[in-house]
């Protein structure tokens, strides 16, 4: 277990933690995204977060897989990886952080924030030169707080993911520079 404040911290995950992981992104992802799938984010969440993929994820010597803890509750996931750069641009010497998934409840609490800080500082540490993400382009608060915390638009790109409703295949990579 990783303490980033008094009320937050982040715990690594192991393969034992599928099933619980798996309930997890249920609670969190589909309420909050379900109305962008064909299928309310069921495929979604079963490639993501099935036992093989999430092994694959975990076996990744670059990949670095966390629950997230607020007063010891799990909340979230943080997911990132480094030396990564994106298919379709070179970024090279990278941290791409996959992943904060955090629990409406616990939204607006500084919590992304947090966990945004303690990736960046990670990132300085290993002498990379720059963080990215994606981002749907239709989630526009996310973009505020991506843009707050210092990352700029480089590229958008459509995903093909057939129960992906077409008008939220648009995805932004967002890079921030850490030099």
């Amino acid at each position: 277990m990783i303490k980033l404040s008094e009320d937050l911290s982040i715990q690594k995950l192991t393969a034992a933690d599928q099933p619980e992981l798996n309930e997890l992104m249920q609670e969190i992802y589909i309420p909050s995204y379900k109305h962008i799938w064909s299928d309310s984010g069921d495929w979604y969440l079963d490639q993501m977060y099935n036992p093989d993929a999430f092994q694959k994820d975990l076996d990744n010597p670059k990949s670095h897989y966390y629950y997230v803890l607020y007063e010891g509750w799990k909340i979230g996931v943080l997911k990132y990886s480094y030396p990564e750069s994106p298919t379709l641009i070179d970024f090279p010497n990278s941290l791409h952080l996959h992943r904060i998934y955090i629990s409406k409840e616990y939204q607006g609490k500084g919590v992304a924030a947090q966990l945004m800080k303690r990736v960046e500082s990670i990132a300085r540490e290993r002498g990379l030169k720059y963080m990215w993400l994606e981002v749907m382009d239709t989630q526009l608060q996310a973009q505020r707080f991506y843009r707050k915390m210092g990352f700029e638009w480089i590229f958008t790109y459509h995903l093909d993911y057939k129960k992906l409703l077409p008008k939220y295949r648009g995805i932004q990579i967002l890079r921030k520079s850490l030099t």
